[in-house]
């Protein structure tokens, strides 16, 4: 079979149409795929005569440029993990090593911050009345790396969060009053330590809403 390339084409400021002819015999067809400028310097790409090596390349290309594309159409519905944002690359169909040098190139292209990522998810997770071991888990199940993770619930603390506040708080939303009945208390205990927040911080939660008179 011989490769040639037919055309090189700008699409925008970013892309190149590479379009190939392949012979084989008597039967020829042609495809065009869209790659970056960048690639195309890194192959030193030429109309004529070419190779299915060449082809390969560009054929991988594309599917990196639609890779990345895609990334940054999921990025546009809200901000996620490096690890997330690859997994969801995966489940669109596109080849996992593929995704992960996608989410690379987007990485370093700024558009995935994973610190202030992890920081803007812990902080909605404070609006929901969160405890921080919640927090926590949450931010590690959306794949955020462990350094991330400690970097936000530092600032958390460092902002002021205070977790026992935000327990009377939730406490506030959740039930109004603190039950005296002693298996409603223990209900509320277990939800409180459900939501991540721990035996002392409940402790003075329940201190905290006597004093505001939430019971």
């Amino acid at each position: 079979m011989t490769v040639t390339i037919l055309s090189l084409s700008a699409r925008g400021s970013e892309e190149i149409g590479v379009t190939f002819e392949l012979r084989s015999g008597e039967h020829a067809q042609k495809e065009t795929f869209l790659i970056s400028a960048a690639l195309l310097a890194d192959l030193r790409l030429q109309v004529g005569e070419s190779n299915q090596a060449c082809y390969d390349a560009v054929c991988r290309g594309a599917e990196l440029c639609r890779a990345m594309k895609r990334g940054l159409s999921i990025l546009g519905y809200g901000s996620c993990s490096e690890t997330t944002l690859c997994r969801k690359l995966t489940a669109k169909g596109f080849d996992r090593e593929i995704a992960a040098e996608a989410v690379r190139e987007l990485s370093q292209g700024g558009y995935l911050n994973g610190g202030e990522d992890a920081l803007r998810e812990a902080e909605r997770c404070v609006a929901k009345y969160w405890g921080k071991r919640r927090i926590a888990a949450t931010l590690f199940s959306k794949g955020y790396a462990s350094d991330h993770v400690r970097d936000a619930l530092d600032t958390l603390e460092d902002e002021g969060v205070d977790y026992a506040m935000l327990c009377a708080q939730r406490i506030r939303r959740q039930v109004g009053v603190v039950p005296s009945e002693p298996v409603a208390r223990r209900k509320l205990i277990a939800s409180l330590e459900r939501y991540g927040f721990t035996a002392s911080e409940i402790r003075d939660a329940f201190r905290i809403a006597k004093e505001e008179d939430i019971i």
